[in-house]
């Protein structure tokens, strides 16, 4: 057999042995996923348990509605990737946060932060970050709160903490934010004069004018029962 042949069916085992470890790890991410699920579902029963206790004890349902997902594996192993890392079992448990998502939608900013006050208060979950886009939004007018929360989920033979993102925002905030991931796919920075990024910017701002003043009405009308 000629070098050059040698060196071909080398390469082709190469590739074949890539393939199946990829295949393999595709495997092991699937799996994973499920107490990624589990997970997710008791922390949108947390806040489902939280809206129902505040609607009996204070009569008010601060959530709107909720929504909530895991990623897929392609998506995993696209955000690997895109982060410089093999697409692994091992490299999506440390790099990785947001695997599982649960977004709470509220009426109004004091709700935002009354939530994650009482998910603050559960003693069995550990808050490992929080990022405060109300109180500082992102460049682009971008507001909501974001927290990591690591969780029990037990199954037969074991307990494992798993990490949910979490992310709790007004309707108002949720309105702008769907509207800004419609746009942004336009991939346009400026049409007929119009700065795309300022214009979002200086709405998100109106929004949260619009907010406070909804706030403050809430209070008042509270106050006057």
């Amino acid at each position: 057999m000629s070098t050059e042949a040698i060196a071909h069916s080398q390469a082709a085992e190469k590739s074949a042995d890539a393939k199946e470890r990829a295949a393999a790890e595709m495997l092991l991410l699937r799996e994973a996923l499920q107490k990624y699920q589990a997970a997710m579902r008791q922390m949108e029963v947390r806040f489902e348990v939280l809206d129902k206790d505040l609607s009996l004890k204070k009569n008010r349902n601060p959530i709107h509605h909720i929504e909530s997902r895991v990623k897929s594996p392609t998506s995993i192993v696209g955000k690997l990737q895109r982060q410089g890392h093999e697409p692994t079992l091992a490299n999506m448990e440390r790099y990785l946060t947001d695997v599982a998502g649960v977004r709470v939608i509220c009426s109004y900013i004091d709700d935002v932060y009354g939530l994650l006050e009482l998910l603050q208060r559960q003693d069995d979950l550990e808050i490992v970050e929080v990022k405060d886009y109300i109180a500082d939004p992102k460049p682009n007018g971008y507001r909501s709160l974001h927290a990591i929360v690591r969780m029990p989920v037990y199954f037969m033979d074991k307990k494992e903490l798993v990490s949910v993102e979490v992310q709790i925002r007004t309707i108002a905030m949720d309105f702008w934010a769907s509207l800004e991931h419609e746009l942004k796919y336009k991939a346009v920075d400026e049409v007929c004069g119009i700065d795309s990024f300022d214009e979002l910017r200086d709405c998100s701002r109106v929004i949260e004018d619009v907010e406070k003043r909804m706030q403050i009405l809430a209070h008042a009308l509270d106050e006057g029962r």
